[in-house]
């Protein structure tokens, strides 16, 4: 049996390495770079900048810690010299796994020539077919360019030119105040720029609980950080050195810089998806549960498909459709219909890597509402937690959605240190139907921040009423 995936991120890698275990003969065909955006781009650079501007960021607190000393400078090629170093560890990995699991990667541009079969034209020249049991398309995503805005100034930069380290600008204004835009609006700030961020909704991280976008923003605000909410930028001029934005109330914002971080929209066109009938929903690719597009045998994960546009996302998507393809394949042979696979979606963390952390997971008690559940709702907060307040970071709060009555654990959302680690705990939870009262009574190491998450449980298992 042969599986072919287009796209080698993390949805498309995730997809051909599972195949391969499951006993298939697998070829991944990458047009660029192993690792795809999230590697090469995107999550991995990003966090490698982020921990050297938490380390300036350290530096400028010095004296709170008790510590003094010459204040630190950025050296640009040591930091770009770094963050390229763990991306290329951490490519070399997967290209060892690929080997060893004996995943042939072909390097070229992949085009569907019908349900089961794949042309490649290779990156050194020539052709080469492919013929497939089942094909997995993983293209990704690309930063959106706003129509209004001319990305062909140079001061205007997406998030692409802003992980590759251009530069560190006196001044920068962000477009966007979801999780691409307030992580890099962290970065420059603790770098030494003046940020300014301009976000068409009332809030930042649109979507996500209001308390936590108040204290988000409050503590990018103690950063240096200003933001023009319920504001959109209408224009870009270019002045040489520096860019003028004209924003809709009339404002106008000068700065050497501007962001565009408005998120990123499917990869999904080109590659004979429309030849071979599959359909789509504006630009992303239509699949059901088992993550099969309209025509059997071809199916897509990650960011073509949209959805939750995140790398865990992409794999678990990955690991399923690779599983759902070979026992589709293999039904096909046997002539029985098989026993598929699906994602679970609503125990899948969200994590923004600010300063403070910031993570969700489930439902937020309005959610929770909306859908007719009857819920309580508990506050813990790191200023009490002795591992925080070691830290110096004693900002944030856990929040805990449970059902009254079960005390089933729903949802939470965390801001403060460490959140992007400790909300795994939730997701468990909420995963295997545990609830608040089993989180609470569970032993938690002191000190630790996880131990907020156990009060924010102790407190929901009161409100609730539940018993164990």
């Amino acid at each position: 049996m042969r599986i072919a995936v287009i796209g080698g991120g993390p949805g498309g890698y995730a997809a051909a390495f599972e195949a391969a275990r499951l006993g298939a003969e697998v070829v991944l065909v990458e047009r660029d770079r192993l690792g795809g955006t999230c590697l090469n781009w995107g999550c991995v650079p990003t966090k490698a900048i982020l921990r050297s501007a938490h380390a300036a960021l350290d530096a400028r607190n010095a004296k709170a810690l008790g510590l003094s000393g010459a204040p630190l400078a950025v050296d640009l090629p040591a930091l770009e010299a770094r963050t390229r170093g763990v991306v290329d560890e951490l490519r070399g990995q997967l290209e060892a796994t690929a080997r060893r699991l004996k995943v042939a990667v072909l390097r070229g541009e992949g085009r569907l020539e019908g349900a089961h079969r794949v042309a490649v034209q290779l990156a050194e020249g020539g052709t080469e077919a492919i013929e497939a049991d089942a094909v997995i398309v993983a293209t990704g995503s690309e930063p959106f360019r706003l129509p209004n805005i001319d990305h062909s100034i140079p001061t205007v930069w997406t998030s692409d030119d802003a992980v590759s380290l251009r530069g560190i600008p006196e001044s920068i204004v962000v477009i966007g105040g979801g999780v691409i835009g307030l992580e890099f609006a962290c970065a420059y700030a603790a770098f030494g720029s003046s940020v300014t961020v301009v976000e068409l909704t009332e809030q930042v991280l649109p979507g996500m609980d209001k308390r936590v976008a108040r204290t988000i923003q409050l503590a990018l605000e103690a950063l240096g950080v200003s933001f023009h909410l319920g504001d959109a930028v209408e224009r870009v001029e270019d002045r040489g050195a520096h860019a003028s934005s004209t924003l809709r109330s009339g404002s106008v914002l000068e700065s050497d810089v501007v962001l565009s971080a408005v998120g990123r929209v499917p990869v999904a066109s080109g590659i004979g998806l429309e030849e071979a009938g599959v359909e789509f929903d504006r630009r992303a690719v239509k699949v059901d549960e088992r993550l099969m597009t309209s025509v059997p045998g071809i199916f897509a994960v990650g960011d073509a498909i949209a959805g939750m546009m995140l790398a865990h996302v992409a794999e678990a998507e990955g690991r399923a459709a690779a599983r759902n393809a070979v026992a589709w394949a293999e039904s096909r042979a046997a002539g029985v219909e098989p026993a598929y696979e699906s994602v679970r979606y609503d125990c899948i963390p969200a994590c923004v890597y600010t300063f403070p952390n910031v993570a969700s997971v489930g439902a937020t008690r309005d959610a929770a509402a909306a859908q007719g559940v009857d819920a309580v709702q508990a506050v813990a907060k790191f200023t009490g937690n002795a591992r925080a307040l070691a830290e110096g970071e004693p900002e944030g709060f856990v929040q805990v959605v449970a059902e009254r009555g079960s005390g089933r654990m729903l949802g939470c959302q965390i801001v403060g240190p460490f959140a992007v680690e400790i909300v795994h705990e939730a997701a468990i939870a909420i995963r295997e139907g545990l609830s608040v009262v089993e989180i609470g009574e569970a032993v938690h190491a002191h000190p630790t921040v996880s131990e907020t998450l156990m009060l924010a449980c102790e407190d929901a298992a009161s409100k609730s009423g539940a018993r164990r």
